[in-house]
């Protein structure tokens, strides 16, 4: 039988329902217990021969003359149904059966006992729909192989996953354990605008948008970075946010134009004592959920215990370039990236080109947690100098099996620079067309001058350290919803 066929037949049991003055989509339920529930108490409930209510999802149904079994599922457990035309009377279990397929929700009141199979199940003495299923269920989902469609249709994919949804599962106690650690350290969670007018903290290539109430264009932000840092301005020590932010790049294992990013600073600390308080962080997060420090990614094992090895940008970059990124020029490193098949954008300067080189030939070659750090002032618009080499950064990225999990630095808090690289950014920008060039903000240069404290601040992509955690390939797999190209005719 063909979709449309099944469907046709659904709505005409939809209608029966409809005539029996019985509401197909009810919004109340007399439920009393969760799955789980019952069957954790189970003898307690058997021997008693308490009524229970349960509700649940049709997984499975299995007729055999006048009896029908039902397997049916809640979001917390799954437990057998028995219904018997004997208990039910004839009239009514034949509505039953003429009337419900797998796929749909109902409740059923009854007690529990162990079939001869010594299988737990709730004997139904009534029930009654919940929500009818107009399509059926597919037969084979766990194991199909059109990823694509996986993510299409993630709502069916979880139902049929348990591995998946386990992920998910994992990422929000991940998230929690974050939560927990920055607060325990004195971090106050905030909120800061999506909707801005001008969008900083990153290089990236935002989505634009028009709010047509005060006529202006407004963009999707790409970080919140240069709010949580006016926050430091107004006076508050320490503060964090767990931010959506909006990037209109590119998409593959690691990016996402819609993605979730920790962002938090701290006044009064520098990126040593940041990269020392990561260590702490990442531990407990890890331990946390796994119990341990040692994960599998991929089938290597990676421990999270601290310290993790620092080593210089420029160090990495002339062990696997060959090239001493500070004294070559921007031609010697063209040179190298075509060799590389790197292509090459006009739009770009020697900074990005050393960094696409450094993404090609060393950043994949990095296995266990290590921090890369002291980069080129070029690509680093909002960190600030080494006291003894104005040309690097107090900047560092964390990267664990070829991925940047974090990046974070010593906050420029000098008004008079801030305004000198957001000028030398725009003039790039107008030169080159490169969109991705950071914006002038003024109204941020003009808050650092009323004075900001010395601060450290980092931001940690959500989706990849997850992805990460849950021995994942891609971020895809651990965003519910990722974005997909429409699907044509």
């Amino acid at each position: 039988m063909g979709l449309e066929e099944i469907r046709e037949a659904r709505l005409e049991k939809l209608d029966k329902l409809r005539k029996a003055k019985i509401n197909p989509y009810p919004s109340r339920t007399s439920r009393t217990h969760v799955i789980k529930e019952a069957v954790d108490s189970f003898d307690s409930f058997a021997k008693s021969k308490d009524k229970l209510f349960l509700a649940g999802r049709i997984m499975a149904k299995r007729e055999h003359g006048g009896s029908t079994f039902l397997d049916i599922e809640d979001g917390m457990g799954k437990i057998q149904l028995f219904f018997k035309e004997d208990s039910l009377g004839k009239k009514d279990y034949q509505f039953f059966l003429d009337t419900i397929d797998i796929g749909d929700f109902i409740e059923a009141r009854g007690t529990l006992f162990k079939t001869k199979q010594s299988e737990k199940t709730l004997e139904v003495e009534g029930w009654g729909i919940l929500a009818k299923s107009l399509l059926p269920l597919p037969e084979k989902w766990h194991g199909l192989q059109d990823v694509e469609e996986r993510y299409r249709k993630r709502y069916l994919d979880l139902l049929f996953n348990p591995e998946l949804k386990a992920k998910f599962m994992e990422r929000t106690k991940i998230i929690e354990h974050i939560r927990q650690f920055l607060i325990a350290n004195g971090f106050m969670e905030v909120e800061t605008p999506v909707l801005q007018a001008i969008p900083g903290g990153a290089n990236a290539k935002p989505f634009k948008t028009h709010l047509n109430t005060l006529d202006m264009d407004l963009y999707l932000r790409i970080a919140p970075e240069l709010y949580l840092k006016r926050l430091l301005v107004a006076g508050f020590e320490k503060v964090f946010e767990i931010a959506r932010n909006f990037r209109n790049e590119g998409m593959d294992r690691e990016h996402n134009p819609e993605f979730t990013m920790l962002e938090f600073y701290a006044a009064y600390w520098d990126y040593e004592k940041l990269m020392s308080f990561l260590e702490e962080m990442l531990e407990h997060i890890v331990k946390g959920n796994f119990g341990k420090t040692k994960i599998k990614f991929q089938g290597k094992d990676i421990d999270f215990k601290g310290p993790y090895k620092r080593i210089a940008f420029n160090d990495l970059f002339k062990k696997y370039s060959g090239l001493d990124y500070d004294k070559s020029s921007e031609n010697d490193l063209k040179k190298k990236a075509e060799e590389l098949g790197i292509t090459i954008e006009k739009s770009m300067t020697k900074g990005n080109i050393g960094d696409e080189i450094y993404k090609k030939v060393a950043r994949p070659n990095i296995l266990a947690p290590t921090f890369v750090i002291n980069h080129p002032l070029e690509i680093s618009p909002l960190a600030k100098k080494m006291d003894d080499d104005p040309e690097h950064v107090a900047r560092f990225q964390l990267v664990v099996s070829g991925t940047e999990v974090l990046n974070g630095f010593s906050e420029l808090n000098d008004p008079i620079d801030q305004l000198e690289r957001f000028e030398k950014q725009e003039s790039i920008a107008k030169k080159l067309g490169n969109e991705e060039a950071h914006r002038m903000d003024s109204d941020f240069v003009e808050a650092l001058e009323y004075g900001m404290p010395p601060a450290a601040g980092v931001g940690i992509g959500i989706d990849r350290l997850v992805a990460l955690l849950t021995d994942s390939h891609s971020i895809r797999e651990v965003i519910l919803f990722p974005l997909m190209r429409p699907r044509s005719d």
